[in-house]
């Protein structure tokens, strides 16, 4: 068994749960009459994009492989699965309230940062940079995927954040995702390959 296998296969497979969890929690927003018609717009495509992320990480499950670029030893395997499985309870209990219509908009709105802050993870990252680099259409990009509709996010619920510091914490979550995408490429992958 390769080092920290059973660790990548528990985060993988959180992952997995998230994104399942973020699609129902995401559906259940479109659904909402009581929510603005632009927002509801956004959370159709946001839980359209999870349904179809979802799929992403069956095939990770089953074919990928950690080469550890940030070089994370076991004990920072564990602690990320560790935050992972209380986000996890978070959006199990935020979606108890959700079903019995506890919350408001300015909830969900909420509730949509703290849930796709928390997955710009490095490990999200080398998890889905390896399965692009490895097994997906060169033309598409799961990385690029996510940073988009992350920027679609944001400029979307922006005009619901007025002094919310959640906006700037997603913004600057935005821009550390570019930054280690970036290293990932030059170092690792296609810029690399393509300027050597």
């Amino acid at each position: 068994m390769r080092p920290h296998a059973k660790e990548i296969k528990e985060i993988i497979s959180l992952g997995r749960k998230l994104d399942d969890l973020m699609y129902e929690t995401y559906s259940l927003f479109a659904q909402r009459k009581d929510f603005d018609r632009r927002l509801v717009a956004f959370w159709q495509d946001m839980a359209d994009w999870k349904k179809d992320h979802v799929k992403h990480w069956k095939k990770i499950s089953k074919t990928y492989v950690f080469k550890n670029i940030f070089h994370r030893d076991k004990d920072d395997l564990k602690l990320i699965i560790k935050q992972l499985k209380s986000i996890q309870a978070e959006l199990v209990e935020f979606l108890r309230r959700l079903r019995k219509k506890r919350i408001t908009q300015q909830d969900a709105v909420s509730q949509t940062i703290l849930s796709e802050f928390c997955l710009v993870s490095d490990i999200f990252l080398e998890i889905f940079y390896t399965y692009d680099e490895a097994f997906r259409d060169k033309e598409t990009s799961c990385v690029e995927e996510c940073e988009r509709h992350l920027v679609r996010m944001a400029n979307t619920l922006k005009p619901y954040l007025r002094n919310n510091p959640l906006y700037a914490v997603l913004l600057k979550s935005l821009v550390d995702l570019k930054h280690k995408y970036d290293f990932l490429l030059t170092t690792f992958g296609k810029v690399k390959k393509a300027a050597g």
